[in-house]
């Protein structure tokens, strides 16, 4: 027998087998895994609604935090007046613009309302607590608890000025004024639509019921009638005391339905508050009567599909294998260039994917090996090249350095120590601005920068100037770009020594300014900068690099380095007054 016969009787006899198993199952139990499905989506329906009832309450209930939170508005309703006009001031300034605010959070907000035990601050919507409050549902059930914060949800029934149902959201806020004995309650009221509006959503066929924590109830989809409990419904005593329950119940008329419950209890205020679900069961039996005659219809017309495909199945996958066996013998001949022409999406298709791949493979890896060895001889070049052109790169400042001691020696064999003096901190400046140190060194260093071509300019102008330097010996381990001290000096020294025949004296300072930031200054009494000139000066620094003119072009770039390395908040910072001097200031980061 080939290997096409045993494939596709095997899959024949398999698949009688298995869709005759499935028929039996469908028809047997369909009616339990259509009620389990119904379970699942009854219950994933009602957890769906208690969340958009619980965040719909907890919306308001953040509303209503707001007086909570806000000390001075509670103690300023608390606080004694001795007449009307000054506890009217605080009605209009401090407690309308909070109505107006909790009015504009939700259009959904029928009232707001606060009642207080202060006699001396009551208007239309500030009432005194008094006998008829305290009778009141919802100050009854306030009273229930000791905590300083208590919010309660209750049902007022039909409103008589708005002519619908109305729920009340309040709040006790206790240990307010002056004495921290004073209590104050502060209330929204609610339309029963906002309710009912989530309910619309669901499945119009289905009950659906929302009962308070006081048991009544609030929205019935069904039964829009004011004033229920929901202890008087029929079904009570099986939801009763239970957090979650899902079971059947048969109405007195007969009629069966499954019922769902669920209790809220993620917070005190809801705790208690029931979402309750009815779903009629004869849809369901009427559904699975339907499924079992489809059932048997689309058994017969898949034996007949099966058997037909299968045969096709068997044909074409045997086709290809043998394709696929007479290509992989001739790969050796081919040179790696045998592929596979894939067709369908299978094993048989894959198995030509992997080996088309792995040709591939095997000839990019000849040629990477080949590349790869290219590549590593012209890296090793091109190191010779660098390492010859760092030994260049150091021999010139060698051979300078050489250069000047060569010429301070002579002077010093001469006598003229001034000049060998001079030589010796030309040397020395050299020396710094071309070290290999680094971006970013230490206070101190950059002191020792700025103190070197302090005291050669010293040489140059004498006694014209005169510097001072009052950095604490603390901060000298901060950090700074190099060079960026002495770029701010070197602009003193051009545009406040050179232009000024009197003594000019720079004093170079450093502070810490916060916990994150600290600040060097340079400052001089020169000649000053004018307030145009000066704007002119800042909006260079933030010129971007080869739109300079010539000017200016050593602190805008030491402004923008320092922007690149720290970020905004950091950089140079301009003051000036003509004829008092100049200060720079540049602002870097303590720890870096």
């Amino acid at each position: 027998m080939k290997i096409r016969t045993k494939i596709f009787m095997a899959n024949t006899l398999v698949a009688i087998i298995l869709l005759g198993a499935l028929t039996f199952i469908t028809t047997r139990y369909s009616s339990n895994l259509l009620l389990s499905k119904m379970e699942e989506d009854v219950g994933y329906s009602v957890s769906q609604l208690s969340e958009n009832v619980d965040n719909l309450l907890q919306s308001y209930e953040q509303v209503v935090d707001a007086l909570y939170a806000n000390s001075d508005l509670k103690d300023q309703i608390a606080k004694r007046y001795d007449n009307f006009l000054e506890s009217y001031d605080v009605y209009l300034d401090e407690y309308i613009p909070f109505v107006n605010w909790v009015r504009s959070s939700s259009r959904n907000v029928l009232r707001v309302m606060t009642y207080t035990d202060n006699p001396t601050f009551q208007f239309a919507d500030v009432r005194l607590i008094d006998q008829e409050i305290r009778q009141t549902p919802w100050y009854v059930k306030s009273q229930q608890s000791d905590m300083p914060l208590v919010k309660t949800w209750t049902y007022l029934g039909k409103d008589t000025y708005y002519r619908f149902g109305v729920f009340r959201l309040s709040q006790k806020v206790s240990g307010i004024g002056a004495e921290g004995n004073n209590v104050m309650y502060v209330a929204i009221d609610l339309p029963d639509r906002v309710l009912y509006d989530l309910v619309t959503k669901e499945n119009s066929k289905q009950r659906f019921l929302i009962a308070l924590p006081d048991g009544r109830i609030v929205v019935d989809n069904m039964d829009q009638s004011y004033d229920k409990k929901l202890s008087d419904s029929p079904f009570y005593s099986q939801i009763k005391g239970k957090s979650f329950y899902t079971g059947m119940y048969r109405f007195d008329d007969g009629s069966k339905y499954l019922l769902t419950a669920k209790e809220l209890t993620s917070r005190g205020s809801i705790r208690g508050l029931k979402v309750i679900n009815l779903t009629p069961i004869d849809e369901l039996q009427a559904k699975v009567r339907e499924i079992q005659q489809l059932a048997i219809l689309l058994f017969a017309l898949a034996v007949i599909v099966s058997v037909l495909a299968l045969y096709f199945i068997s044909a074409g996958l045997t086709k290809r294998l043998m394709q696929l066996a007479n290509r992989m013998q001739r790969t050796d001949a081919d040179n790696l260039q045998s592929f596979i022409e894939v067709k369908g999406n299978d094993e048989i298709s894959r198995l030509g994917y992997i080996f088309n791949r792995m040709i591939l493979r095997i000839d990019k890896l000849i040629k990477e090996v080949y590349e790869s060895e290219l590549d590593r001889k012209e890296l090793e070049l091109k190191k010779k090249e660098s390492e010859l052109y760092a030994l260049q790169t150091q021999i010139n400042p060698h051979y300078l350095f050489n250069t000047l001691n060569a010429i301070r020696g002579n002077l010093l064999e001469k006598g003229d120590k001034e000049n060998a003096k001079i030589v010796k901190l030309l040397a020395t400046s050299f020396r710094n601005v071309l070290s290999q140190s680094g971006q970013v060194v230490r206070l101190s260093e950059e002191i020792d920068i700025v103190d070197t071509y302090l005291r050669i300019q010293e040489f140059r102008f004498g006694e014209r100037l005169a510097y001072d330097v009052h950095i604490p010996r603390e901060l000298h381990q901060l950090e700074m770009p190099r060079l960026t001290l002495q770029t701010l000096v070197e602009n003193a020294v051009v545009h406040a020594l050179e232009k000024n025949e009197e003594m000019t004296t720079i004093v170079i300072r450093a502070r810490i300014v916060d916990r994150d930031r600290y600040c060097a200054t340079v400052e001089d009494n020169g000649p000053g900068i004018t307030s145009d000139r000066l704007d002119e000066i800042i909006g260079r620094l933030n010129e971007p690099e080869g739109s300079d003119d010539g000017k200016r072009i050593g602190l805008r770039n030491v402004h923008q380095r320092l922007r690149r390395l720290y970020g905004s908040s950091y950089g140079i910072e301009f003051e000036s007054v003509p004829g008092s001097g100049t200060k720079v200031t540049v602002v870097l980061p303590v720890s870096q």
